[in-house]
Parts: C-alpha cells; structure tokens; sequence
C-alpha cells in the first residue's frame, strides 16, 4: 500500500519518514565531527559541506512529506493513548516538522549573509539575503540553537518510540515499521 490505512502507515510515508531520519542524523553527525578538525583543515571543510548537503536534502524531503501528511491522515495507535499523550505527540511531530523546514532555511540564510554562496549538490541556489555579516551571525546563532533543540528533540522521539514498543506494548512503532507485533 502507498497509502496509509487505518493501522499502519503507506511505503511513501514510510519512506519519507525514515529518508528524514537518515538525513537528520547525518547533518547532526557531521556537524558534531566537524567539531574535531582545526579550521582550514580539508576533512572540517568536507565535513561542513556534507552537513550543508544532508540539511538541503532535509529541505526537499520536507515539503512532500508535509503534503503527504496532510493528504493522510496517520493510523490509529492500538490501544488508544490518552488525550494528554497524544496532544504531546502531536506537538513533537509539528515541533520536528517546524525545524526540518526551519534550520535549512536559516542555514542557507546565514551562509548568504555571511557571503556566502550555498549549492545543492553544484547547483547554486537563489540568493535570499544581501551580504550582511552581522545579521549572518545573529543567523548563525539562531541556527544552532534551534539544531540543538532537534538534536534533544530526535533523541525524545525516539526514545518515546523505544517506550511506546518495549513498555506501552502498543503499536506505535509497527505502524512505520510495517511488521506486526
């Protein structure tokens, strides 16, 4: 199925969901390794294009998993959660879908204002902002603190996963998984 159903969710959700997974944890990665290497050094320089990457990759999964969600409601959680958990669960999905979209932006943002020149892949994208160092740091700052909250924020979401499959029992995690309890 393509589509969700009521009990679990369809391959294409399923695949932009984890596609996401993949290309968050990468840009987390590289970030954090980057941290390593003295600047001007060739693997810091790799590193933060391959961050810089994986975030534009975040950028154009986003959107059409947006539109998917929209167009598909996700399956039931069997048994039903409470009220309360399920509003917290919502908030931390619309709070990663906020930052999936948000920190790309910024970061195309910051390196544009700071100067900069940002490209998918080769393909230079539009400029957004005018060369304004000072706002490119105020940017960057932003950027950061809002890809620690991701960093916390995957970490609780998947922890929330690993409670729902091993304590809850429920089916939270077979939902995307496809595989039956």
């Amino acid at each position: 199925m393509l589509r969700n159903t009521p009990h679990s969710y369809g391959k294409i959700a399923r695949a932009l969901h984890w596609l996401c997974a993949l290309a968050v944890i990468a840009t987390l990665v590289f970030i954090e390794l980057k941290g390593n290497f003295p600047k001007g050094d060739p693997v810091r320089g790799a590193l933060s294009y391959a961050h810089i990457q994986a975030g534009l990759i975040i950028l154009l999964l986003v959107l059409p998993r947006l539109a998917w969600r929209l167009g598909n409601p996700p399956p039931g959680i069997s048994p039903s959660p409470s009220p309360l958990m399920t509003l917290l669960a919502h908030a931390g999905h619309w709070a990663l879908y906020a930052l999936m979209l948000a920190l790309p932006i910024l970061g195309i943002a910051f390196i544009q204002a700071k100067g900069g020149e940002v490209a998918l892949f080769g393909l230079p994208l539009p400029t957004l902002l005018a060369v304004n160092p000072p706002q490119g740091k105020e940017l960057k700052e932003i950027h950061e603190l809002l890809g620690n909250a991701l960093l916390w924020l995957s970490v609780l979401h998947a922890a929330a996963a690993a409670w729902h499959h091993f304590i809850v029992k429920d089916d939270t995690v077979t939902r995307l998984t496809g595989t039956m309890r």
